[in-house]
C-alpha cells in the first residue's frame, strides 16, 4: 500500500511539471527527468542498499528512511514523504560523490555501524600522509572555450582555498605520477561512477589512499564550464568542492558549506565555510607559519606558464576534427547504391549472433567493439550500434591491427590494442608515435592475451586461457605472483574469455553469445548469468536490462 501511494505520487508529481514553473535547463532536460527513478538515485548516493538482483525491491521502511536521510542532509522539512520540493532538489545539478557511505564504499572501519549517515563536516580518516600533496593535469575540456592557462588557474585557486586553512601545500608536476589526477570525462569512462551528460552529476573525486585511483579527480565535459561568469558551471568553485573529497572530506549537511553535496551557483567572493575548515583540520591540523605564507608568494604561477609550451597538451586540442563524427557524413554521398556494397562494410552474418573480439571505451566517452576487420560505435545507452557503424576499424583508429585479441581505455584515456605480439597505443583516435611496440619474449603471457579491462583500481587486467594478470606497459613480464588463475579472483567468470569491459559500476565478460556480470564489489558473478547479449548488448528483440 504504502509503495503504491509512492509510485502514485511520483506520477502526479510528473503530470504536474508543465504547471509549475521550468527553467530553460530543466525543460532541456525533460528526457533525463521523466526517467529519473527515486530508487536509483537512492542507491547510487548510499541512502538504499543497492539490488543484487532484478527482483529485489525495498521496503516502505527504507524508502521513507532513505527520504528522511536527504530531506535532513539538504535542509527540506523532514517528512519521509517524497514530496515536489524533494524531487526537484534530487534532480539539481550535484556531486557524484556518495552522500552516505558504508564500509565497501571506502574500505573505512567503524565500531558500531557500517553506515555513515548525513551529518556536518565528515572524515573518514582517509587522509594523505603528507603535507605536500603532487597534481597533474591530464586532458582539458573539450567541449568549452576555457583555455589551458584557465583551466590551470581555477584549480590553483580551488588548491589555494585549501592550503590558507591548513598545512597542506600542492605542487603541480608536469611528468610522472601524481597524488590527485585530474581529467575532463564523459558518459561511462571506466571507475565505476558513469557521468549523465548536461546538468545532473557534475564532478568526482576519489578519496586518499593506496590505490592507483585515489585522489583523482574528474568533470563531466559534457557541462558548460565558465570563469567568472554566473552562466553555465563554475570550474573553480567545483573543483574546490572536489578537492576536498581527494584530501578526505565527504559531504557535509551544512547547506552553506562547499563540501554541501549541491552545486550552490556562482560567487565571485565564495570562500570555506567553518564547517569546511573545521574538517580539513580535523584531518590535517591548522596552518603553520612555515608553511602557509610561500602561498601568497607562490602564486605567480604566471611564471610558470611555459608549461603550455611546455605540456604535449597543445596537440590534444584538435578534438573536435579528430572526433569520427564529422567523417560520417560522407555516407550521404557514398550511398548510390548502384555502387559495390564493398564501399559500406555489412556485418559479416547475422548482427544478433555477432560476437566481439573486442569491446572497450574511447577517451571521449563512446563504447566500440570490433569483429574481424570492422567496428562497431554503440548507441549512448549502450544498446545497439550508430547509424552509419560497421564501418573499417581503420577509419577510426589508423593502422588498427586487424582480428585484435583485446583493447582497453587505460585510466590515463589512450586505448590500447592487442594483436599477437604487438601493441598499438592511441591518443584520441591517434596512433602514438613509436607503436606499434613488441612484446618480447617467446612465451610471455602478455602476448596473444584474449581480453583486458581497467578495474576501479585504476589497474588493468589481461585475461589469457584460465589466467590473468595485471598489466602495465612499463612491465616486461607480468609481476611477481602473476598470472593467477581467473577462479582465484573472478569468482565465476569462465576461462577463455573472448572480450570485458567496464561498464557502470561492474564488470561484464563476453563468450560466444553470451555474457557474464561480474559485481566488483563483492567480486562473484550475479546470479542469473550468463545470458544472451542480443537483445541487452546488440539491440536485438524487445530491450531488457544489462
Amino acid at each position: 500500500m504504502e509503495y503504491n501511494r509512492f509510485c502514485c505520487l511520483l506520477i502526479f508529481m510528473i503530470n504536474l511539471q508543465t504547471i509549475f514553473g521550468e527553467d530553460d535547463t530543466i525543460i532541456q532536460h525533460r528526457s533525463k527527468r521523466q526517467a529519473f527513478s527515486p530508487d536509483a538515485f537512492f542507491e547510487k548516493f548510499g541512502y538504499l542498499e543497492e539490488k543484487t538482483s532484478s527482483g529485489q525491491q525495498h521496503s516502505p521502511a527504507d524508502r521513507e528512511k532513505a527520504i528522511r536521510n536527504f530531506q535532513q542532509l539538504v535542509g527540506l522539512p523532514v517528512t519521509g514523504i517524497l514530496d515536489r520540493k524533494t524531487v526537484k532538489k534530487m534532480q539539481a545539478p550535484r556531486c557524484g560523490n556518495k552522500d552516505i557511505l558504508r564500509d565497501k564504499d571506502t574500505a573505512a572501519r567503524t565500531k558500531s555501524s557500517n553506515l555513515l549517515k548525513p551529518a556536518e563536516f565528515k572524515t573518514l580518516g582517509l587522509k594523505w600522509p603528507k603535507t605536500e600533496v603532487s597534481w597533474k593535469v591530464i586532458g582539458y575540456t573539450r567541449t568549452n572555450p576555457l583555455s589551458q592557462s584557465q583551466h590551470r588557474r581555477a584549480f590553483i585557486n580551488a588548491f589555494n582555498k585549501w592550503s590558507s586553512v591548513s598545512p597542506l601545500r600542492f605542487r603541480e608536476v608536469a611528468s610522472g605520477d601524481a597524488d590527485i589526477i585530474i581529467d575532463f570525462k564523459r558518459y561511462d569512462h571506466g571507475d565505476g561512477s558513469p557521468f549523465d551528460g548536461r546538468s545532473g552529476t557534475l564532478a568526482h573525486a576519489f578519496f586518499p589512499g593506496t590505490s592507483a585511483i585515489s585522489g583523482d579527480t574528474h568533470f563531466d565535459d559534457d557541462e558548460k564550464w565558465t570563469m567568472g561568469t554566473s552562466e553555465g558551471t563554475n570550474l573553480e568553485i567545483v573543483a574546490a568542492h572536489e578537492f576536498g573529497h581527494a584530501l578526505g572530506l565527504s559531504h557535509s549537511s551544512t547547506p552553506e558549506a562547499l563540501m554541501a553535496p549541491y552545486y550552490q551557483g556562482y560567487d565571485p567572493n565564495y570562500k570555506l565555510h567553518n564547517d569546511d575548515i573545521r574538517g580539513i583540520q580535523s584531518l590535517y591540523g591548522g596552518p603553520s607559519r612555515t608553511t602557509r605564507r610561500p602561498y601568497t608568494t607562490r602564486r605567480p604561477y604566471t611564471t610558470r606558464r611555459p608549461y603550455t609550451t611546455r605540456r604535449p597538451y597543445t596537440t590534444r586540442r584538435p578534438y573536435i576534427t579528430l572526433r569520427p563524427y564529422t567523417t560520417r557524413r560522407p555516407y550521404t554521398t557514398r550511398r548510390p547504391y548502384p555502387r559495390p556494397t564493398t564501399r559500406r562494410p555489412t556485418p559479416p552474418g547475422d548482427i544478433c549472433s555477432l560476437k566481439f573480439d573486442t569491446i572497450f571505451n574511447a577517451r571521449d566517452g563512446s563504447m566500440y567493439a570490433t569483429r574481424k576487420e570492422l567496428i562497431y560505435k554503440f548507441n549512448r545507452n549502450g544498446i545497439g550500434f550508430e547509424r552509419g557503424f560497421p564501418k573499417k576499424t581503420r577509419k577510426i583508429y589508423k593502422r588498427a591491427p586487424k582480428n585484435a585479441g583485446a583493447a582497453v581505455k587505460d585510466r590515463y584515456g589512450r586505448v590500447y590494442m592487442f594483436k599477437g605480439n604487438k601493441i598499438f597505443r592511441y591518443t584520441d583516435y591517434q596512433l602514438d608515435q613509436g607503436y606499434p611496440k613488441r612484446i618480447p619474449g617467446k612465451n610471455n603471457f602478455y602476448r596473444t592475451i584474449q581480453a583486458a579491462i581497467t578495474w576501479y583500481d585504476g589497474r588493468t587486467y589481461v585475461f589469457k586461457g584460465d589466467k590473468y594478470s595485471i598489466w602495465d606497459e612499463r612491465y616486461i613480464n607480468p609481476p611477481s605472483g602473476y598470472p593467477r588463475p581467473i577462479s582465484s579472483f573472478w569468482g565465476g567468470i569462465p576461462v577463455n574469455v573472448e572480450a570485458a569491459i567496464r561498464w557502470g559500476s561492474n564488470t561484464f565478460f563476453f563468450k560466444g553469445k553470451n555474457y557474464f556480470k561480474f559485481d566488483d564489489r563483492y567480486r562473484r558473478k550475479y546470479a542469473g548469468y550468463p545470458k544472451p547479449k542480443a537483445a541487452p548488448w546488440l539491440g536485438c528483440g524487445r530491450t531488457t536490462p544489462k
